[in-house]
Protein backbone atom coordinates (compact mmCIF):
# COMPACT_ATOMS: atom_id res chain seq x y z
CA UNK A 1 0.00 0.00 0.00
CA UNK A 2 1.31 3.41 -0.93
CA UNK A 3 1.75 6.07 1.73
CA UNK A 4 -1.25 8.32 2.09
CA UNK A 5 -2.25 11.31 4.12
CA UNK A 6 -4.90 13.81 5.09
CA UNK A 7 -5.44 17.30 3.75
CA UNK A 8 -8.06 20.03 3.97
CA UNK A 9 -9.77 20.77 0.64
CA UNK A 10 -10.68 24.27 -0.54
CA UNK A 11 -14.32 23.66 0.42
CA UNK A 12 -13.29 22.91 4.02
CA UNK A 13 -13.77 19.15 3.86
CA UNK A 14 -11.13 16.66 5.00
CA UNK A 15 -9.83 14.29 2.34
CA UNK A 16 -7.30 11.52 1.90
CA UNK A 17 -4.67 11.56 -0.85
CA UNK A 18 -1.41 10.05 -1.96
CA UNK A 19 1.58 12.34 -1.32
CA UNK A 20 2.64 12.29 -4.99
CA UNK A 21 -0.51 14.21 -6.00
CA UNK A 22 1.16 17.55 -5.24
CA UNK A 23 -1.12 18.33 -2.31
CA UNK A 24 0.28 19.58 1.01
CA UNK A 25 -0.65 16.91 3.52
CA UNK A 26 -1.47 17.92 7.09
CA UNK A 27 -0.87 14.41 8.39
CA UNK A 28 0.77 11.38 6.83
CA UNK A 29 -1.06 8.18 7.78
CA UNK A 30 1.13 5.34 8.97
CA UNK A 31 0.56 1.67 8.18
CA UNK A 32 -2.78 0.40 9.61
CA UNK A 33 -3.95 3.90 10.65
CA UNK A 34 -7.51 4.93 9.87
CA UNK A 35 -9.25 8.25 10.32
CA UNK A 36 -12.71 9.56 11.10
CA UNK A 37 -14.24 13.02 11.16
CA UNK A 38 -14.84 14.42 14.65
CA UNK A 39 -16.37 17.70 13.51
CA UNK A 40 -15.75 20.22 10.73
CA UNK A 41 -12.40 21.24 12.19
CA UNK A 42 -10.89 18.02 13.50
CA UNK A 43 -10.28 14.41 12.55
CA UNK A 44 -9.28 11.50 14.75
CA UNK A 45 -6.55 9.13 13.58
CA UNK A 46 -6.76 5.65 15.04
CA UNK A 47 -4.07 2.96 15.07
CA UNK A 48 -4.82 -0.48 16.59
CA UNK A 49 -1.72 -0.52 18.80
CA UNK A 50 -1.30 3.15 19.73
CA UNK A 51 -3.22 5.98 21.36
CA UNK A 52 -5.58 7.91 19.06
CA UNK A 53 -4.58 11.34 17.77
CA UNK A 54 -6.56 14.45 16.87
CA UNK A 55 -5.44 16.40 13.78
CA UNK A 56 -6.34 20.09 13.37
CA UNK A 57 -6.53 22.17 10.17
CA UNK A 58 -3.35 24.08 11.09
CA UNK A 59 -1.39 20.80 11.17
CA UNK A 60 -1.26 20.39 14.95
CA UNK A 61 -1.52 16.81 16.18
CA UNK A 62 -2.52 15.96 19.75
CA UNK A 63 -2.24 12.46 21.11
CA UNK A 64 -5.09 11.40 23.38
CA UNK A 65 -3.66 9.82 26.52
CA UNK A 66 -4.99 6.44 27.45
CA UNK A 67 -6.83 6.22 30.78
CA UNK A 68 -6.52 2.43 30.98
CA UNK A 69 -4.10 0.96 33.48
CA UNK A 70 -3.05 -1.90 31.25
Amino acid sequence: MAARGLYRAADGSWRQADPNMGIRLLYRLKDRERWTLLDGNRVMVIHPGRSPKVVYPDGRVEEIASTADA
